[in-house]
């Protein structure tokens, strides 16, 4: 028995691949751990993204095969109201995408906390402090 694999490893932009996360096409398999990262790292990553330096490879598992089934969830800061299967899922890379797609697609403050581990309260006027520098 013959078994042919087909890898590819697709250039997509960044915008586009916001974009599938945001219209739920891309996801996370359920087993995947929940987002973790704080502030700097976050900042580190964009200031790499703006300074156009590589910030890792991201792998992904095509969906479609009826052999193997993985239950599946947005990525956190995506509002699942249209309950849409997956086309892909985030083997690798979910921390990045996560911090990108919260950084430069929702329309609010990123959900995250600081290096002591303390939740991230904005306020008006003073995005990025922590709750407790007021």
């Amino acid at each position: 028995m013959s078994t042919i694999t087909t890898f590819d490893s697709t250039v997509e932009s960044l915008l586009d691949l916001l974009e599938s996360i945001q219209e739920c096409r891309t996801q996370l398999p359920d087993f995947q751990r929940g987002w973790v990262w704080d502030d700097e790292r976050i900042r580190n990553l964009l200031i790499s993204v703006s300074l156009s330096y590589p910030i890792g490879a991201v792998m992904m598992l095509q969906t479609g095969n009826p052999n193997v089934r993985f239950a599946s969830r947005p990525i956190e800061g995506v509002d699942n109201v249209n309950q849409v299967e997956p086309e892909r899922l985030i083997l690798d890379g979910q921390q990045r995408l996560t911090a990108l797609f919260q950084s430069l697609k929702l329309k609010a403050p990123v959900a995250t906390r600081d290096k002591r581990d303390k939740t991230i309260k904005p306020r008006r006027g003073s995005i990025g402090k922590a709750a407790d520098d007021e």
